[in-house]
């Protein structure tokens, strides 16, 4: 009888020992998917931010594109329609009659008016030609100097 007594409390001691140990690894097991969830979760999250900071850099550096192939775009037209009339110009200014009955002030007026806005159109060209390499070189220097890619925020973070 007392060896049935102390087997059943055996029986019990060593079932409220396998509950308790059974509870502990339930325990476990569900503190450490929470904590790999929590790790996928929060890995996730870094690499989101690291794709914003890349695309955020990579919108800035198309909208000085854009901009600056916008205004180069503008003054390539100017300057076509500058050489259009810069044509226009030379073409009267070499096949242009002034009548041999007019007084010789009128023919050095004309001359001096069609001379100098020969000058000044191609004076405008060049300056056009000018402008656009200067978009160039200064959208270059700002897009390898003053923004700088986020990559060595990005390396440095992690």
């Amino acid at each position: 009888m007392i060896l049935g007594i102390i087997g059943a409390a055996g029986g019990w001691g060593a079932l409220s020992v396998g509950a308790l140990y059974s509870w502990f690894a339930h325990v476990y097991g569900y503190n450490r998917d929470s904590w790999m969830v929590d790790v996928t979760l929060r890995q996730q999250f870094e690499y989101q931010c690291d794709n914003m900071q890349v695309a955020t850099h990579g919108m800035s550096r198309d909208e000085v594109r854009d901009r600056s192939q916008a205004a180069i775009t503008k003054l390539s037209n100017y300057i076509l329609v500058t050489n259009l009339i810069l044509a226009l110009s030379a073409e009267i200014l070499v096949e242009g009659r002034i009548p041999p009955q007019s007084a010789d002030f009128i023919l050095n007026a004309y001359m001096l008016c069609l001379g100098t806005s020969v000058l000044y159109l191609v004076l405008s060209i060049l300056f056009g030609i000018v402008a656009i390499n200067q978009i160039y070189t200064d959208s270059a220097e700002l897009l390898t100097e003053k923004i700088p890619p986020a990559w060595k925020d990005i390396d440095e973070k992690n």
